[in-house]
């Protein structure tokens, strides 16, 4: 129904008229818009709207995490420029509802532990977990630029909720993803 509404709408504003103003005298009727709003809004709100099924099918979401793990996963990766990490997809469980895959734990880049015990202020650990999620940062930016430039197999959603600063058992840090719901494929071309 939503879908609807909004091809209902574009529709509308597609088909409103140009205003007599929007044109001098001096331009020839060929030059004259014709619409009061000269774009595409009903293939613009169709392809929003095939994304947003796309992104909300957990069967597309699985098979795009799998492919971004054989190119970037740390364990199975293929890339020589990317190794993060990518949670496991348990396949035989995911539906186009439902999306089983492995827990990753893990704190997000923009988590900073700005208070020791006791509510006092712990410098030194601040300014390390500053200067660890900075690392990841320049980590994501460059990932996110091999992805693009190299491979061509990019992920389009890496914003905060999505990188994570993921603690090995040795105590070092990498760089985590989540949430495969739009992987783009950069055409050779390009």
């Amino acid at each position: 129904r939503d879908t609807e509404l909004l091809l209902t709408v574009a529709k509308f504003l597609e088909s409103l008229p140009a205003l007599p103003s929007q044109g001098d005298d001096k331009d020839s009727p060929a030059n004259k818009p014709t619409r009061l709003i000269n774009t595409q809004l009903v293939a613009a709100t169709q392809e929003f709207m095939s994304r947003i099924f796309e992104e909300l099918d957990y069967r597309n979401e699985a098979s795009n995490c799998i492919t971004f793990a054989d190119l970037y996963s740390e364990r199975s990766g293929t890339s020589e420029d990317v190794s993060v990490v990518v949670p496991e997809v348990y396949l035989p469980w995911c539906t186009e509802n439902v999306l089983i895959m492995e827990w990753i734990d893990a704190t997000k880049l923009t988590d900073v532990p700005s208070m020791g015990e006791n509510g006092v202020s712990n410098a030194i650990e601040e300014k390390d977990a500053v200067e660890e999620n900075l690392a990841l940062v320049k980590v994501a930016i460059d990932s996110t630029l091999s992805q693009l430039l190299v491979s061509g197999v990019l992920h389009a959603d890496p914003h905060a909720g999505n990188l994570l600063k993921v603690t090995r058992d040795d105590g070092t840090v990498t760089l985590g993803y989540l949430d495969f719901g739009l992987l783009s494929t950069i055409p050779e071309q390009v």
